[in-house]
């Protein structure tokens, strides 16, 4: 397991660094601290205000403090994040790839974490399930183009934005010979094709605290991105994104 950190770090020794990195293996456990008057992360500390712990195939964090939340955001996509709340022991990290938020001050210390490798099951051990089963999804599809789109920002780390609306989609992909000549009308037509028949998402569309509705949009992403039926890897099927501006 590897646990990198931002910004300036103080050593055993007192000296100060930029950064840091460190390399823990099966059974190891790093506690920490960070100075409430410098917000330096310091590694090794005891006592300290949380700790890593590294078991045969995944990593434990625990909460010492007594009022603040730690953090776990999935660096893979899907804006998913898990919360370790104060006091909390052991929790396991459920994700590879993970950027860990811990509050200081007026300061977040962010902290970057690569967890063992999966153990996976072996093809001839999974269980079969029949085709018709599963949600299908041609990647080669203008439809799927469309569902893409609309994930991108999310997909880019941008767990904040929000989706797409139908004129950005229209521009970002009518650059494409698939979509020349797009509009408004033949885009919300994909998503329609997409909400009616290929993805079950009538439940995610529904009024919900607050009385807001989601739009069809928000309702494919959060179920596409959920069941990772879009993938960081399908970004490729979308034209270059124009950076000169």
């Amino acid at each position: 397991m590897i646990v990198t950190w931002r910004g300036n770090t103080r050593d055993l020794n007192g000296m100060n660094q930029e950064g840091g990195r460190s390399n823990l293996k099966v059974g190891d456990r790093l506690e920490f601290d960070i100075s409430s008057r410098t917000g330096i992360f310091q590694p090794e500390a005891v006592p300290g205000i949380g700790a890593f712990e590294v078991s045969s195939n995944h990593l434990l964090l625990s909460n010492f403090t007594t009022c603040s939340t730690f953090v776990i955001e999935n660096l893979e996509g899907g804006t998913e994040l898990i919360k370790a709340r104060p006091r909390r022991l052991g929790m396991v990290i459920p994700f590879e790839m993970s950027r860990i938020l811990i509050p200081s001050g007026l300061n977040i210390v962010e902290l970057t974490v690569f967890s063992p490798p999966p153990v996976m099951l072996g093809p001839e051990r999974a269980a079969r399930v029949a085709e018709s089963d599963l949600f299908k999804l041609d990647t080669a599809s203008k439809y799927f183009a469309v569902l893409v789109t609309l994930c991108e920002p999310r997909l880019r780390g941008s767990s904040m934005a929000a989706v797409p609306s139908v004129q950005e989609v229209v521009e970002r992909l009518r650059v494409t010979d698939q979509f020349k000549g797009a509009n408004r009308s033949s885009i919300n037509y994909h998503i329609d094709y997409l909400a009616d028949q290929k993805l079950p998402v009538s439940q995610w569309a529904k009024y919900v605290d607050g009385g807001r509705m989601h739009s069809k949009r928000e309702a494919l992403v959060a179920f596409a991105l959920r069941f990772d039926l879009v993938r960081e890897e399908h970004l490729a099927l979308l034209p270059d994104l124009d950076l000169s501006c």
